[in-house]
């Protein structure tokens, strides 16, 4: 990996990082979700976030998914997968990458997501609530996503 120019804070990235991020309720991926993109550059994408706009804007995956939240169902896979393959689709996504945040939450998701080839080149898991006491700042975030790249 080249050396980095600028800010000894910035990866240098030839390509634009895949991160898919996952974890309970206030296990602090939000705000690392924050961070990230906004320290990395990357496209933010909650799920939850997405489907809220396609339920809102009427698209077809909007209301299908709002069809079956009527009905007490969860939204399929199906129609998950579906808007995010579009959302990654698009050039934003394609030209700074992409933190995709609440997918995959099923075997069948993470299927789709493989048979799609839509692969991370860093997945996060936040297994525990995080404490005050604990260190998740910036530079701890940091170096962790360089150890991996």
């Amino acid at each position: 990996m080249a050396d980095c120019a600028g800010s000894p804070n910035q990866i240098p990235s030839p390509i634009s990082l895949k991160i898919m991020i996952s974890g309970a309720p206030a296990s602090g991926k939000g705000t690392q979700c924050e961070l990230i993109s906004k320290q990395y550059g990357v496209v933010h994408i909650s799920v939850g976030d997405l489907l809220r706009a396609e339920v809102e804007a009427q698209t077809e995956n909007g209301k299908q998914a709002l069809n079956q939240m009527e009905k007490g169902m969860l939204v399929s896979d199906e129609i998950v997968i579906k808007m995010v393959r579009e959302r990654l689709a698009q050039q934003d996504v394609k030209q700074n990458g992409w933190l995709l945040d609440g997918c995959p939450r099923s075997s069948t998701q993470s299927t789709s997501l493989d048979e799609y080839n839509i692969r991370p080149d860093i997945f996060l898991l936040f297994r525990k609530r995080v404490s005050s006491e604990e260190s998740w700042g910036e530079d701890s975030i940091r170096r962790r996503i360089k150890s991996i790249i």
